[in-house]
């Protein structure tokens, strides 16, 4: 069972939506993140092998949107209006930092 009190919660507008992230955060790596909102994303289980791919990865937004790019693109990810870089928007305000 998730502690969500473990997690912290970062939101951004995309074009396509909103982004909701909750992340729990371990020596500056990402140890958990859950992808909620308001946005389309094909195929359906995209954010599940996202969030699998950015396990253990830095909070770092160069590190993480390359994460995220290779996802969109071994996935054949389409997400109408919602960018790899807005989904690390979100996560990197969940991590509070700025980017």
């Amino acid at each position: 069972m998730i502690n969500i009190s473990e997690y912290k919660q970062g939101l951004y507008k995309s074009a396509g939506g909103l982004i909701r992230v909750f992340l729990k955060e371990r020596e500056g790596n990402i140890e958990d993140i859950i992808f909620t909102g308001d946005f389309f994303i094909f195929p359906e289980d995209s954010l599940d092998i996202m969030a699998r791919s950015l396990k253990d990865v830095a909070l770092n937004e160069n590190k993480i949107l390359d994460t995220i790019k290779k996802v969109y693109l071994k996935e054949n990810i389409d997400s109408p209006g919602t960018t790899p870089e807005d989904f690390v928007s979100a996560i990197m305000a969940a991590g509070g930092c700025k980017i």
